[in-house]
């Protein structure tokens, strides 16, 4: 549980049932509007290795993958997102056969194994290392597609380069394929951020928001957000149990935000009002 997290963890937890998947996949494979989806990613506020259906997901997720090719169609690349704390042997062997993950990304923030384990509350540095190592092995002796890759959030008064980082922390860095280094944002204004994070410099020269125009988030109950920063659910805009997936993505809520943003007026978006906007 990441430290800068805005979660609300009080709120009742829910889990994706495999039905929601599956409408979800059937609107993307099966519906030619969204042919030019590219990525599809497997998180949003909860660790996605603790879903008990995690199995059965991942094969929901191979069938469409296999359907796609087998009509000449191009499917979204699918990344996985972790902290890496439940990725056990066991789990990395179900990911890796399962086929249906491209991208493999583990959370690692801090720069040191100290700072990561006051970051991430109750991680434990020697785990994630284990569990991280041993992923990059397997994979690597698998021969498999499965690029890797590390997002890593370190303190705004740190630069966003490795020169200053532990060497344990580099060594992890340099495992897999690509990493990305990031200061802090506040999470559509509901986390303060001490000292000067380069995502609060001020943006004049962007007019729309690239989450909001870009991205559609599923939610586990089949609520569909507009935003993957806002964790508690404040810009959900249809539910795809009772709505096709284009029409929510052609809501009158979300164009009418999106004309709002265009017109310079994004403080009249509750949602959007305090964000840094990405």
């Amino acid at each position: 549980r990441c430290s800068f997290c805005s979660l609300d963890h009080e709120k009742p937890k829910t889990r994706m049932t495999p039905a929601i998947l599956e409408n979800l996949m059937n609107n993307l494979v099966n519906d030619n509007r969204f042919k030019k989806v590219e990525v599809i990613h497997l998180h949003s506020g909860g660790e996605t290795l603790l879903h008990p259906q995690l199995g059965e997901l991942l094969a929901i997720i191979k069938k469409y993958k296999d359907l796609a090719k087998n009509k000449n169609q191009r499917f979204p690349t699918v990344n996985l997102l972790t902290n890496g704390t439940a990725l056990f042997e066991n789990k990395t062997k179900e990911i890796i056969d399962s086929g249906a993950v491209d991208v493999m990304r583990f959370s690692m923030d801090g720069g040191s194994p100290e700072r990561f384990e006051s970051m991430r509350v109750r991680a434990k540095w020697a785990i994630f290392h284990k569990n991280i190592s041993y992923f990059c092995q397997e994979n690597k002796k698998r021969n498999t597609n499965i690029k890797t890759h590390i997002i890593s959030v370190i303190d705004p008064i740190n630069p966003l380069k490795t020169s200053w980082m532990d060497k344990q922390f580099v060594e992890v860095l340099n495992m897999v394929n690509s990493y990305e280094l990031r200061h802090p944002h506040t999470w559509a204004g509901e986390v303060d951020i001490e000292g000067e994070s380069s995502n609060s410099q001020n943006k004049p020269h962007k007019i729309g928001c690239g989450l909001l125009m870009h991205q559609l988030v599923l939610l586990p109950n089949g609520d569909v957000n507009v935003c993957c920063t806002d964790l508690n659910s404040k810009g959900v805009v249809g539910n795809i149990q009772n709505q096709s997936l284009f029409d929510i993505y052609n809501s009158p809520t979300r164009k009418k935000w999106l004309k709002l943003f265009y017109q310079r007026k994004k403080h009249e978006i509750d949602l959007c009002k305090n964000c840094e906007t990405f």
